[in-house]
């Protein structure tokens, strides 16, 4: 789990000074139709859950830290489904916007 927190940690610092620190402005999704409004659903979802999972990591990882283990386990069952969505949704934009439908 460690590892896991330090990898999406990593991930987060780099797509944050990427996008925010070197401007790397906006890719427009080139998709159309339903297919375009389900990226947008996906995008949305993700980016609402991905900022609302960082408090529920730091608490998940500051009890599980201080050994409160019964307290850790109540807001894991929470903290894990959110992070795997976002982790899993962040690779699917990513694919989308990118691979599958990217900008000419």
């Amino acid at each position: 789990m460690l590892g896991a927190v330090t990898c999406s940690s990593l991930f987060l610092i780099s797509y944050l000074v990427y996008h925010v620190g070197f401007g790397a402005g906006v890719t427009r999704f080139a998709g159309t139709g339903w297919v375009r409004t389900a990226y947008h659903t996906i995008l949305i979802s993700h980016t609402i859950l991905a900022v609302t999972v960082v408090p529920f990591v730091i608490v998940t990882l500051k009890r599980a830290l201080g050994g409160d283990f019964r307290r850790h386990r109540r807001v894991a069952r929470w903290t894990f489904p959110m992070w795997l969505y976002v982790s899993v949704t962040g690779v699917i934009v990513y694919l989308m916007l990118y691979h599958i439908y990217p900008s000419r």
